[in-house]
């Protein structure tokens, strides 16, 4: 099913939305570790809510693992991309793109987000990555980040802090799985 997810008018008004915001680098031997984490805070969410939805852009790194881990726990997937497909996965290695053509298919929607902020004259990557950040951080009822606890800035307002304090502003509750990436 592809279109546009419409939360506030999805007709399971109890359906709880669960954000991912996350780094897309993920040190291999440490996944194990972040997966058990993410597990963990999906049995809460369904124990405490009966079922869940999972909004991914699916980056590459932990958007792609949220999903996947949010698959098996039985939750549904949609995904809010930042720009078409086919410009999107130019950002994707071999196994990476092999995996978000997996995810898109298994998706309940796919579709791209319409920019919420006025669109520059010329508008880089960057631009709508951020306009993914501000659609997930606003629609979610928790954002699961899966952080490594730095406070940076980037040049174009994109990336997991950006979302992070988006979310932050919007009032919504932060679930934190901290990773070192060192």
């Amino acid at each position: 099913m592809t279109g546009i997810y419409d939360y506030e008018h999805d007709h399971d008004h109890d359906h709880y939305i669960i954000g991912i915001t996350g780094h897309r680098k993920l040190i291999s031997n440490r996944i194990p570790e972040l997966a058990a984490d993410i597990k963990a805070f999906y049995r809460n969410v369904v124990r405490q809510h009966g079922s869940a939805t999972v909004l991914s852009p699916l980056a590459e790194g932990a958007d792609t693992l949220c999903a996947k881990l949010a698959l098996d726990a039985g939750m549904r997937l949609v995904i809010p991309l930042p720009m078409n497909v086919l410009e999107y996965r130019k950002g994707f290695s071999g196994a990476a793109e092999v995996d978000l053509d997996c995810l898109l298919s298994l998706a309940d929607s796919v579709f791209v987000v319409q920019p919420e902020e006025p669109v520059p004259e010329d508008p880089q990557r960057g631009f709508y990555y951020r306009q993914a950040g501000i659609y997930v951080a606003t629609r979610c009822h928790t954002l699961l980040a899966i952080w490594d606890g730095i406070e940076k800035d980037t040049p174009d307002s994109a990336g997991t802090w950006e979302t992070i304090k988006l979310a932050r502003g919007a009032g919504k509750p932060i679930y934190y799985v901290m990773i070192d990436n060192k």
